[in-house]
């Protein structure tokens, strides 16, 4: 990478012996991130891409937070708990409850936390019964989204796939008739 404060080349695997203008390592990382192409146009993901000025600068604000460390940060944790509540009343949650919750940082670490949890109350509810435990399987329709899939190979889950109809789109219609 070139500028006139650099005389050596920069290595890709491990750390320089020398180091550069923060400018020249921004620049480095910013145009190897362009190869990615633009977030906004990003028809793979089921994600919003885009956000308001307001929300780039509040999460900017709090990068030097460790959002895991509850004790240092009360406020932050306040917040999060805050939204945890809207979640659970957003699914109909009841009003009265406590519900626990945590952030993630994107969807697919939030599969990861639901799938685990899934995972754990079925084994429990499964020993509790005296049934085995040994093979928990995931019902999906086709049009999963990849994260679920990953999740199951991750975690050893059976993945078990109902096809796609023209006339069903959901699972709900195919439950229904069970």
């Amino acid at each position: 990478y070139g500028s006139r404060t650099m005389d050596h080349t920069i290595p890709k695997y491990r750390i320089p012996d020398n180091e550069m203008p923060a400018q020249t390592a921004y620049q480095l990382i910013h145009d190897e991130l362009m190869l990615d192409g633009n977030a906004r146009l990003n028809l793979a993901t089921f994600v919003t891409t885009w956000m308001e000025p307001e929300a780039e600068k509040l999460m900017a604000e709090t990068f030097d937070k460790n959002m895991i460390d509850k004790d240092e940060y009360p406020q932050t944790a306040e917040i999060e708990t805050r939204c945890v509540n809207m979640l659970v009343r957003l699914f109909n949650g009841h009003p009265d409850e406590h519900p626990v919750g945590v952030s993630a940082i994107g969807s697919s670490e939030a599969v990861m936390l639901a799938g685990m949890a899934l995972k754990w109350n079925w084994r429990k509810r499964r020993e509790k019964a005296g049934a085995s435990a040994a093979t928990p399987n995931l019902v999906m329709g086709r049009s999963v989204q990849v994260v679920w899939e990953k999740f199951c190979r991750y975690w050893e889950v059976e993945p078990r796939y109902i096809p796609m109809h023209e006339d069903r789109y959901t699972l709900k219609k195919l439950l229904k008739k069970s």
